[in-house]
């Protein structure tokens, strides 16, 4: 009799050894999702993950505002022997419409770079000999606290230095807290 019990509670052991295992494979894998979730999600909300292309001189609706790239030039007047070697300024331009003037939720970490058929990226830089803006012209972060109005007109330029070989081939993207992980990416004209 003991030996048939024996039996019976082994088998009965091994039974929930077996189920056991297989509720690990659920259990570990929900487990790391739920520590990492908060991780991920901060992810995709400080990121620029997911582009949406403009076509060349049209305006596009983000963050609240209209906007529009007017040019990517290279500025007039600058010395060659104060940049470095092989490398070129680049100004960034846009035309903006605000549209809803709380610009300091809506644009709060906005950030506009330059990205090549690569993928690679620039950020703004300050260039050394780059004349100053024109009265009016604003970077990004003055005119989220320029206190603009609802159908206000503004000029957003940002400045950036580029090797010389990539130039012809850059894109400007934007991104803005209030739509993150989406971004625009402009094509150039011309």
């Amino acid at each position: 009799m003991t030996l048939s019990m024996d039996n019976t509670r082994t088998q009965g052991e091994r039974i929930w050894r077996r189920r056991s295992l297989w509720a690990l494979f659920v259990l570990v894998p929900l487990a790391l999702f739920e520590i990492s979730y908060g991780s991920l999600k901060e992810l995709i909300r400080g990121n620029d993950l997911f582009a949406r292309d403009i076509e060349a001189g049209q305006p596009a609706r983000f963050g609240g505002s209209a906007w529009q790239l007017v040019s990517l030039k290279t500025p007039e007047g600058i010395k060659k022997n104060r940049l470095p070697a092989g490398s070129v300024p680049l100004i960034a331009r846009f035309l903006v419409e605000v549209g809803n003037p709380d610009l300091q939720n809506l644009w709060l970490g906005c950030s506009i770079k330059l990205v090549d058929s690569r993928g690679r990226l620039w950020s703004q830089t300050s260039v050394p000999g780059m004349p100053y803006p024109a009265d009016g012209i604003m970077s990004c972060s003055s005119a989220i606290f320029s206190g603009a109005e609802s159908g206000a007109r503004m000029v957003i330029e940002a400045n950036f230095l580029v090797p010389q070989d990539v130039a012809a081939d850059l894109r400007v993207t934007l991104g803005v807290g209030s739509e993150r992980p989406y971004y625009l990416r402009f094509a150039r004209s011309g």
